[in-house]
């Protein structure tokens, strides 16, 4: 299944689950994010082919969704320009619960690309794998991230203050949850 966006900005993104094709993309683009230092908890980039390949090979085997935005006009591997992964809990009891990770590449954000990725994989975490709850943090200062989430009908559950330093400052840690069913009947 796959979904095609037609932006503001003339381009076409193609929304649609992670192959083993798309690895490299995806790493292009998290590394990507962390060098802006603003949005993920990580100072390194991710080099090594063999953590990317473990990570895919980790994400299949657990069932876990991840559903990338691919622009076709880029070349490999700057062609994914966002994900979004809805990854398991450790705990047996709690895998009705996914946690909710997403990015999207600077020069794509606010056109609607990442609305679209977590729509996607809220509705495939439920119909793949049962999820009944998304839960999901962010650092307080992503106010772009925290608006969407409340758009989308998750709701601020608490917060970690000073959880992160980053650049000198620290940075409270928000947590939000999301019922599956809740957000189906408001976005049928």
């Amino acid at each position: 299944m796959k979904k095609v966006l037609e932006l503001k900005n003339g381009e076409t993104v193609i929304i649609r689950h992670l192959t083993k094709s798309d690895v490299n993309g995806v790493w292009f683009n998290f590394n990507e994010v962390i060098e802006e230092g603003l949005y993920l908890p990580v100072f390194f980039p991710v080099k090594s082919q063999l953590e990317r390949d473990t990570w895919y090979v980790n994400v299949k085997r657990e069932k876990e969704v991840c559903i990338i935005a691919e622009n076709r006009a880029l070349e490999k591997p700057c062609n994914i320009i966002g994900q979004c992964e809805i990854s398991n809990l450790e705990w047996d009891a709690a895998a009705h619960v996914g946690v909710l990770g997403i990015i999207i590449r600077e020069k794509y954000r606010n056109l609607y690309i990442g609305r679209s990725l977590i729509d996607f994989a809220i509705r495939e975490s439920k119909k793949l794998n049962n999820k009944k709850k998304i839960i999901l943090s962010s650092f307080s200062t992503n106010e772009r991230a925290l608006h969407l989430f409340k758009k989308l009908g998750f709701r601020v559950v608490g917060a970690r203050k000073k959880q992160f330093l980053m650049n000198s400052h620290y940075i409270d840690e928000i947590l939000m949850e999301l019922w599956i069913d809740d957000y189906l009947n408001d976005h049928s």
